[in-house]
Protein backbone atom coordinates (compact mmCIF):
# COMPACT_ATOMS: atom_id res chain seq x y z
CA UNK A 1 0.00 0.00 0.00
CA UNK A 2 1.07 3.21 -0.74
CA UNK A 3 1.79 5.22 2.38
CA UNK A 4 2.82 9.37 1.24
CA UNK A 5 2.19 11.95 3.57
CA UNK A 6 -0.57 14.01 2.41
CA UNK A 7 0.94 17.37 3.00
CA UNK A 8 4.01 16.01 0.61
CA UNK A 9 0.83 14.97 -1.28
CA UNK A 10 -0.13 18.95 -1.65
CA UNK A 11 3.36 20.55 -1.91
CA UNK A 12 3.87 18.01 -4.89
CA UNK A 13 0.58 19.50 -6.46
CA UNK A 14 1.48 22.90 -6.09
CA UNK A 15 4.86 22.47 -7.34
CA UNK A 16 3.07 20.88 -10.26
CA UNK A 17 0.69 23.22 -10.85
CA UNK A 18 3.84 26.83 -10.62
CA UNK A 19 5.52 24.57 -13.07
CA UNK A 20 2.48 23.72 -15.41
CA UNK A 21 1.59 27.70 -15.19
CA UNK A 22 5.22 28.11 -17.34
CA UNK A 23 4.23 26.10 -19.99
CA UNK A 24 -0.07 26.57 -20.34
CA UNK A 25 -1.54 29.13 -21.23
CA UNK A 26 -3.03 30.85 -18.08
CA UNK A 27 -6.71 31.80 -18.09
CA UNK A 28 -7.74 34.78 -16.49
CA UNK A 29 -11.21 35.68 -14.26
CA UNK A 30 -12.46 38.55 -12.55
CA UNK A 31 -11.30 38.75 -8.47
CA UNK A 32 -8.71 35.29 -8.97
CA UNK A 33 -6.29 36.65 -7.00
CA UNK A 34 -8.63 37.31 -3.76
CA UNK A 35 -10.90 34.65 -4.85
CA UNK A 36 -7.64 32.41 -4.46
CA UNK A 37 -6.41 34.12 -1.14
CA UNK A 38 -9.30 33.73 0.72
CA UNK A 39 -9.48 29.82 -0.28
CA UNK A 40 -6.11 29.82 0.60
CA UNK A 41 -7.26 31.50 4.21
CA UNK A 42 -9.94 30.07 5.01
CA UNK A 43 -8.17 26.17 3.84
CA UNK A 44 -5.55 27.42 6.18
CA UNK A 45 -8.26 27.65 9.46
CA UNK A 46 -9.95 24.64 8.23
CA UNK A 47 -7.02 22.76 8.48
CA UNK A 48 -4.92 23.60 11.54
CA UNK A 49 -8.41 23.90 13.70
CA UNK A 50 -8.13 19.98 14.12
CA UNK A 51 -4.70 19.76 14.19
CA UNK A 52 -5.18 21.54 17.55
CA UNK A 53 -8.41 19.43 18.78
CA UNK A 54 -6.21 16.42 17.77
CA UNK A 55 -3.62 17.63 19.94
CA UNK A 56 -5.44 18.63 22.68
CA UNK A 57 -6.93 15.28 22.69
CA UNK A 58 -3.63 13.84 23.15
CA UNK A 59 -3.98 11.42 20.09
CA UNK A 60 -1.78 11.32 16.79
CA UNK A 61 -2.08 14.02 14.46
CA UNK A 62 0.02 11.68 11.88
CA UNK A 63 -1.51 10.09 8.58
CA UNK A 64 0.83 7.60 8.21
CA UNK A 65 1.25 6.12 11.79
CA UNK A 66 -2.45 6.66 12.08
CA UNK A 67 -2.58 3.29 14.06
CA UNK A 68 -1.33 5.31 16.99
CA UNK A 69 -4.85 6.89 17.00
CA UNK A 70 -6.19 6.16 20.59
CA UNK A 71 -9.47 8.53 20.82
CA UNK A 72 -12.25 9.37 18.60
CA UNK A 73 -12.75 13.27 17.99
CA UNK A 74 -15.73 13.98 16.92
CA UNK A 75 -16.35 17.56 18.56
CA UNK A 76 -15.94 20.76 17.25
CA UNK A 77 -15.35 20.37 12.82
CA UNK A 78 -15.36 16.71 13.48
CA UNK A 79 -19.31 17.35 13.32
CA UNK A 80 -19.22 18.35 9.95
CA UNK A 81 -16.84 16.37 8.53
CA UNK A 82 -15.00 13.61 9.22
CA UNK A 83 -11.42 14.75 7.55
CA UNK A 84 -11.26 18.30 7.91
CA UNK A 85 -7.82 17.98 7.71
CA UNK A 86 -7.91 16.83 4.27
CA UNK A 87 -10.43 19.17 3.37
CA UNK A 88 -8.45 22.29 4.09
CA UNK A 89 -5.61 20.84 2.32
CA UNK A 90 -8.04 20.52 -0.39
CA UNK A 91 -9.01 24.06 -0.55
CA UNK A 92 -5.12 24.90 -0.43
CA UNK A 93 -5.02 23.06 -3.38
CA UNK A 94 -7.86 24.94 -4.86
CA UNK A 95 -6.76 28.24 -3.73
CA UNK A 96 -2.87 27.42 -5.69
CA UNK A 97 -5.60 26.34 -9.01
CA UNK A 98 -7.40 29.19 -9.01
CA UNK A 99 -4.06 31.18 -8.41
CA UNK A 100 -2.50 29.63 -11.27
CA UNK A 101 -5.59 29.05 -13.04
CA UNK A 102 -5.03 26.60 -16.01
CA UNK A 103 -6.34 23.57 -17.93
CA UNK A 104 -3.96 21.24 -15.96
CA UNK A 105 -4.61 23.56 -12.51
CA UNK A 106 -7.96 22.61 -13.05
CA UNK A 107 -7.76 18.99 -12.43
CA UNK A 108 -5.21 19.32 -9.64
CA UNK A 109 -8.15 19.41 -6.80
CA UNK A 110 -9.43 16.14 -8.28
CA UNK A 111 -6.33 14.75 -8.58
CA UNK A 112 -5.89 15.16 -4.63
CA UNK A 113 -9.74 13.99 -3.72
CA UNK A 114 -8.88 10.76 -5.68
CA UNK A 115 -5.75 10.25 -4.16
CA UNK A 116 -7.04 10.70 -0.41
CA UNK A 117 -9.95 8.85 -1.18
CA UNK A 118 -7.92 5.76 -2.48
CA UNK A 119 -4.64 5.70 -0.38
CA UNK A 120 -5.35 7.46 2.90
CA UNK A 121 -9.54 7.84 3.86
CA UNK A 122 -10.28 4.29 3.13
CA UNK A 123 -7.22 2.74 5.11
CA UNK A 124 -8.00 5.47 8.13
CA UNK A 125 -11.91 4.48 7.89
CA UNK A 126 -10.79 0.68 7.77
CA UNK A 127 -8.85 1.16 10.90
CA UNK A 128 -10.79 3.37 12.75
CA UNK A 129 -14.08 0.92 12.12
CA UNK A 130 -11.54 -2.21 13.81
CA UNK A 131 -10.39 0.04 16.55
CA UNK A 132 -13.45 2.14 17.42
CA UNK A 133 -16.96 -0.18 15.99
CA UNK A 134 -19.94 0.64 16.49
CA UNK A 135 -18.49 4.18 18.05
CA UNK A 136 -16.87 4.85 15.09
CA UNK A 137 -19.92 3.19 12.85
CA UNK A 138 -22.52 5.72 14.20
CA UNK A 139 -19.76 8.70 13.79
CA UNK A 140 -19.53 7.68 10.05
CA UNK A 141 -23.25 7.38 9.25
CA UNK A 142 -24.15 10.82 10.87
CA UNK A 143 -20.93 12.47 9.77
CA UNK A 144 -19.87 13.28 6.18
CA UNK A 145 -16.94 12.54 4.23
CA UNK A 146 -15.80 16.00 3.30
CA UNK A 147 -18.75 18.24 4.11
Amino acid sequence: MIKIPPPLIVLTLIISIYFSSKKIDLINIPFQLEISFFILFVGILIFIYPVLQFIKSKTTVDPIKFKKVNKLVTSGIFKYSRNPMYLGMLMIVLSTSIFYLNIYSILTPFLFIFWINKFQIKREEAFLTEKFGKEYLSYKNKTKRWL
